[in-house]
């Protein structure tokens, strides 16, 4: 079987974007930037363009998709509507405040994060909080209620 050029740009934007999905969930950005790219290269070989010409359409093409993809993908995170209290890492934990390094924090999963209260101020080492949002990588908490002992 032998394929066009314009079809080896179609195969490899599939490619892409099949990688894209099954490694990331189609929210990589950089898997759909070059499949982008390599559709601009496919309509460049449908063109009639040569070789360097459809490199140079793929260029363009990456270079223009790069800040709408970065853009599109920014705006759905934002209406993901997800926040700590849904997400099943932290909502409803409670975690236990402790001082890395001249910081304060908690300990997500294995990873330090930055804590500070809702009002501004920082909890002590030791309290029980629980996270109500992340601002950045600062988890920001509340006090969490002390474990009742029988």
């Amino acid at each position: 079987m032998d394929m066009t050029h314009w079809q080896i740009w179609l195969v490899l934007a599939l490619v892409f974007v099949a990688a894209d999905i099954a490694l990331a969930g189609g929210a990589s950005g950089v898997l759909l930037v070059l499949a982008l790219a390599a559709l601009g290269a496919m309509l460049a070989a449908l063109l009639g363009a040569e070789w360097q010409g459809q490199l140079l359409a793929a260029a363009v093409a990456g270079a223009l998709a790069t800040p709408l993809v970065l853009i599109g993908l920014r705006r759905l995170a934002w209406r993901s509507g997800s926040s700590a209290r849904t997400d099943f890492r932290v909502s409803g934990r409670t975690f236990e405040v402790i001082r890395q390094r001249e910081r304060i924090g908690i300990r997500v999963q294995g990873d330090f994060f930055p804590a500070r209260c809702a009002a501004g101020e920082y909890p002590e080492p030791g309290d029980n909080v629980r996270v109500i949002r992340f601002e950045g990588i600062t988890a920001v908490v509340e006090p969490a209620p002390s474990p009742e002992v029988p």
